[in-house]
């Protein structure tokens, strides 16, 4: 092995010193098998010595490494304007998955590619965004309440069990019964507060109503002062109920515009509490409108999504 390389730098050898074949033994502690080569003697070119040393040599078999699959991407076309890290649903080849705005956010139109994890089966399309919750905009107007029809239970609810329907809405965009952000157990008794506080509001307001029929007037004709209080009693308790509904219908409707990105339009920095205020019910039939697939699916009165437990969420 030693001839060969002196043959391959060129210099110049001694045939007489060079024997037919030479072996190099290697020391067992080494890490590579020994190997016999031939070396340059006699009538042999170079050229010759260097073919037969390569066929003598012992080839180690080369595994080929499968490459690491790439992350397939998809192209997206931006909803609305959105700022960066924003969220929101999409849909390619049947699959749903989330997209998240990349740093610098987008432009309402522009195109970005995202991570498909579903893409691996070889789908080259693009995604389109879930159009049942619409950003950058509502997906109808204030006073469109009978559009589904005016015995749909949305409107039913906002008319006659406000905090019942806002509470649906509360659940599908996990918030807590105090209208704010929280993990899945602090959201999950949300519903059941606001049916609770319904019920008790509903029996309480009945028992006030009639009660003071039996002493509405003395002997003289005059309403008794048990009477007076009762009255007062009913009305302080339907203007706490409805000062209560407008603040979480308020709080609500902000986290809906924040998570859609859904930018004022009239009165503007408190557009949230005008609505809530002056149109409280066409506000919550809107909010729920947004927020379902009631086109799909039916509307439920007093399960806590409004929906059917098959429906699936668009939050």
């Amino acid at each position: 092995i030693i001839e060969y390389y002196r043959i391959a730098n060129g210099e110049e050898i001694n045939s007489n010193n060079i024997s037919p074949l030479q072996t190099m033994t290697i020391p067992d502690t080494h890490q590579y098998t020994p190997v016999a080569v031939p070396t340059y003697g006699g009538d042999e070119t170079i050229d010759e010595a260097i073919a037969s040393l390569g066929e003598s040599f012992i080839v180690t078999p080369v595994v080929d490494t499968p490459a690491s699959e790439a992350q397939p991407y998809l192209e997206v076309v931006a909803p609305a304007t959105l700022p960066e890290g924003y969220t929101f649903e999409a849909e390619a080849n049947g699959h749903s998955f989330t997209v998240k705005v990349p740093v610098g956010g987008v432009e309402q139109g522009q195109k970005f590619s995202v991570p498909f994890p579903a893409g691996s089966n070889g789908y080259t399309g693009s995604a389109i965004p879930r159009a049942s919750v619409p950003v950058g905009h509502w997906k109808d107007g204030l006073c469109d309440c009978f559009r589904l029809g005016v015995i749909h239970p949305a409107v039913w609810n906002a008319v006659c069990c406000p905090l019942i329907l806002n509470a649906q809405v509360m659940h599908r965009l996990k918030l807590t019964w105090l209208g704010s952000e929280g993990t899945i157990a602090q959201t999950a008794a949300t519903f059941r507060i606001f049916l609770i506080i319904t019920v008790v509001f509903i029996f309480i307001d009945q028992i006030l109503k009639y009660l003071p029929l039996t002493f509405k007037v003395d002997e003289y004709g005059r309403p008794t002062d048990g009477y007076v209080e009762v009255i007062q009693m009913r009305i302080f308790l339907n203007i706490s109920f409805f000062i209560v509904a407008v603040i979480l219908v308020a709080k609500v409707r902000k986290q809906v515009r924040s998570k859609y990105s859904i930018p004022e339009q009239n009165c503007k920095g408190c557009e949230d509490c005008c609505c809530a205020l002056w149109c409280n019910c066409c506000t919550l039939s809107q909010m729920a409108r947004h927020t379902a697939d009631y086109e799909s699916y039916a509307a439920l009165c007093c399960s806590e999504t409004g929906m059917p437990p098959h429906a699936p969420s668009i939050v």
